[in-house]
């Protein structure tokens, strides 16, 4: 980050007024999807396209001893692809390169890519899959993770520890013996659907010479990129990726977003011709990968005052057949396992195993949802033993200012939870209706209130840096064009990228342009996840229109014979402070950009300030900055059926300054319904490691009638202060605290104490039945 970056930057979080920060601007994309003229992936389908068809694999580990295709398939004037096609390297490994794109000599879980059909028709393409025969070999299989380190099952040839993470502060031993109470449980979260609107889909045009363009529904175009030009045997600069508008990613289309690529773009290599790939509903709930499931093992002690004095944890994460995101999950998950608490003494474990079932995929919260559910309910408990209130327990242990982490990372700034707890529970009334707890209502329901908090680093926890680029044009028109490397999955970035680029140049949001994501137009950007979007993005955005506004600035001191330091833009006008007659129209200087043979174009990038923590010790700083949510629930709990309703939701959120209140709004209420189905009813069933959903309609997802009553969102602006305008991601980390907090509340209702999520009617009837 440049000298000349961090002075704008820091001048303009002094700001008294915006224009547009901190307001509701109206979405970008609102009238295109209301009106149904937004285009998706699908809708650049024409019937010149091949359709393409996969056959999965229909064991969950199996040896493949042959793979025959049928006479048929050429009267179909059909084509078959195997991994004997691919002219490049046979590799898609997320983190660690274990996965190949379409299996060579065996399967490790059921859904598994083992041949492509590819044909000029939809019917065609899957006729061809009839005439497709695989002889496999079963072989032994293992599903439970803990099985699968001690079982003689082996996925892999290097075993089944995918990977695992350390972390370690101070001495637990030491901490544990200066506790007055100490709590130890056995935590269980299960697989979870991303259940996104628009299924996978992609389609690769084959151009001259050897280039392919795919457009895609992924929410990391450069890795895709990547890896479709690994398996084609082609330079990056031959693949061009574009994603328009996405139909919900939710993490699902970070991890399956290569893969969707690739397939198309290997048949579109053989065929010469445009192949589209598009996953059927029952396709994609059986096949994309899930949220994977946590074991964990949680130990935490605190003082007669109750302060925390230690942390130890070890837990396992189940990551399938192959390791995709589950290692990296599993670290981010070991890096928040203290939850937004101050320990002195924390050793965390994590391991992430293979089994054989679908493989872990990136989902909204990215494994903290998993292991703050074990460590916000470890607070009730040790609040409980303390006879301290859980909300005051909170805020005795709440991470402020010249705080340490588990990693021993200093927060020095932008740390306001403690201040954001103290205000939800002001809101939500939380002594009072704490005081009612537990007790019976109306028509034999019992009552319960809980709170929850979580934390979430913002940007990637992978081995690489956390980088992204922008471009900002000015038009002669005075318009700008802005691209971006960071996808619109639904979540509403690029509007707010547009609010960072006209305030920064003065100029009115509606003449921002932002273009649809192409890897062909803005450097490497990263991935669209981890609550990168708005500050690792939008700061490269006004990292470019900063360059670009200076330019501007300059010429237009030398057009209006004043100092620059007097040059004022303010919608689309430019005038001397002091002397509004004295002016210019943005249009103006614009063309006389042009005139001038000055560039009026910028390319903006930006790598985050954070460290590698040490293998060893897991000690060090793995994100720039944190976001901190809270949340209280109240939920009653029908003790006849055992059915849990939430009542009200009261979500909070600190995540420096807010870009689009609205925006964040829609982010918050998302997560709290996203957080009820996480914590009360999302399960995915499997049958001998085969996920046994044909649809959504067979996914007990929360509808309208279980939407709680939403209150107004609390927010503590506490800027960071090497982002554009002081913003942290917003996108990930309510979902941890809602989830939390309804679970906490359900315990309070009962006075069981669940240690399983979801907290199913099943499981509350039961339970009741047996108290």
């Amino acid at each position: 980050m440049s000298l000349e970056y961090a002075t704008v930057i820091d001048r303009m979080l002094r700001y008294e007024k915006y224009v547009y920060v901190g307001k509701d601007v109206k979405r970008l994309d609102s009238i295109e999807k209301v009106l149904g003229t937004a285009k998706y992936t699908m809708d650049f389908y024409t019937e010149e396209v091949y359709p393409l068809r996969i056959v999965f694999s229909k064991h969950p580990h199996a040896v493949i001893k042959s793979i025959r295709v049928g006479a048929e398939v050429e009267r179909l004037k059909a084509r078959v692809l195997t991994a004997r096609d691919i002219p490049g390297e046979n590799q898609i490994g997320y983190y660690v390169p274990d996965q190949p794109l379409l299996a060579v000599d065996k399967v490790r879980y059921v859904g598994e890519p083992v041949a492509l059909a590819v044909a000029p028709d939809i019917d065609k393409a899957s006729e061809t899959l009839q005439h497709v025969e695989v002889d496999y070999e079963p072989l032994p299989t293992v599903y439970d993770p803990e099985e699968s380190l001690r079982s003689g099952v082996r996925i892999h040839e290097n075993g089944n520890l995918a990977g695992s993470v350390k972390i370690r502060k101070g001495s637990v031993e030491r901490g544990f013996a200066d506790a007055h109470v100490v709590i130890e449980n056995k935590y269980r979260t299960g697989h979870q659907d991303h259940a996104y609107i628009e299924p996978e889909a992609a389609i690769c045009i084959p151009e001259y010479p050897n280039s392919y363009t795919v457009i895609a529904t992924t929410q990391n175009p450069f890795r895709s990129r990547d890896v479709v030009a690994r398996i084609l045997g082609v330079s990056h600069s031959k693949v061009r990726i574009i994603a328009p508008y996405i139909g919900g990613g939710f993490g699902g289309k970070d991890t399956m977003g290569p893969i969707l690529c690739a397939l198309p773009a290997l048949a579109a290599m053989k065929m010469r011709k445009p192949v589209a790939l598009c996953f059927t509903r029952e396709e994609s709930v059986k096949y994309h990968f899930k949220r994977p499931p946590f074991t964990i093992l949680y130990k935490s002690g605190a003082d007669r005052r109750g302060r925390l004095t230690a942390v130890d944890v070890e837990f396992l994460v189940d990551t399938g057949g192959y390791a995709t995101q589950g290692v990296a999950l599993m670290r981010r998950a070991a890096f928040h396992g203290t939850g937004p608490y101050e320990v002195p003494n924390v050793k965390i474990d994590g391991f992430a195993v293979y089994t054989n079932k679908v493989p872990a995929a990136a989902f909204n919260g990215f494994g903290n949802p998993e292991i703050l559910f074990a460590a916000e309910r470890q607070m009730d408990l040790l609040a409980e033993e303390l006879d301290i209130d859980p909300l005051d327990f909170r805020l005795i242990n709440a991470l402020v200012r010249g705080s340490r982490t588990g990693t021993n990372q200093l927060l020095d700034h932008s740390v306001g939870v403690k201040e954001l707890l103290k205000n939800v529970g002001e809101k939500a009334g939380w002594y009072v209706k704490r005081g009612k707890a537990g007790r019976a209502v109306d028509g034999g329901r019992l009552y319960g209130v809980g709170v929850g908090c979580g934390w979430h680093g913002c940007g990637t926890t992978g081995v690489k840096q956390d980088w992204a680029g922008a471009a900002v044009i000015i038009n002669p028109d005075g318009s700008i064009t802005y691209r971006t490397g960071i996808v619109e999955i639904g979540q509403g970035t690029h509007t707010g990228h547009a609010i960072i680029v006209a305030e920064i140049m003065g100029v009115p949001v509606e003449k921002v342009h932002v273009e649809t994501v192409d890897t062909s137009s803005v450097p490497d950007s990263g991935e669209t996840h981890a609550q990168r979007g708005v500050m690792i993005g939008g700061t490269a955005a006004a990292d470019a229109a900063i360059k670009l506004r200076n330019r501007v600035v300059k010429l237009a001191a030398e057009m209006l014979e004043c100092s620059e330091e007097d040059i004022e833009i303010k919608q689309g006008n430019i005038f001397v402070r002091g002397i509004p007659t004295k002016s210019l129209t943005f249009k103006e200087v614009a063309k006389e950009l042009y005139m001038r043979g000055i560039s009026p174009a910028e390319f903006g990038f930006i790598k985050a300030r954070r460290g590698v923590p040490d293998p060893e010790t897991g000690q060090g700083d793995p994100y720039a900055a944190y976001s901190f949510a809270c949340c209280v629930a109240e939920v009653e709990v029908d003790v006849e059926t055992g059915r849990v309703r939430v009542l009200s939701v009261f979500p909070g959120l600190e995540a420096g300054t807010i870009i689009n209140k609205e925006l964040v709004k829609g982010q918050m209420y998302g997560c709290a319904l996203m957080g009820q189905g996480f914590a009360l009813s999302e399960k995915v069933v499997f049958k001998n490691g085969a996920v046994k959903l044909r649809g959504l309609g067979d996914y007990f997802l929360p509808g309208s009638k279980d939407f709680p009553e939403l209150a107004e969102p609390v927010y503590v602006e506490d800027p960071y202060r090497y982002s554009a305008f002081g913003a942290k991601g917003a996108g990930e980390v309510a979902l941890s605290a809602t989830s939390a907090a309804i679970a906490n509340a359900v315990c309070n209702a009962t006075g069981i104490k669940f240690t399983e999520l979801p907290i199913t009617y099943e499981k509350v009837y039961f339970a009741l039945e047996r108290s």
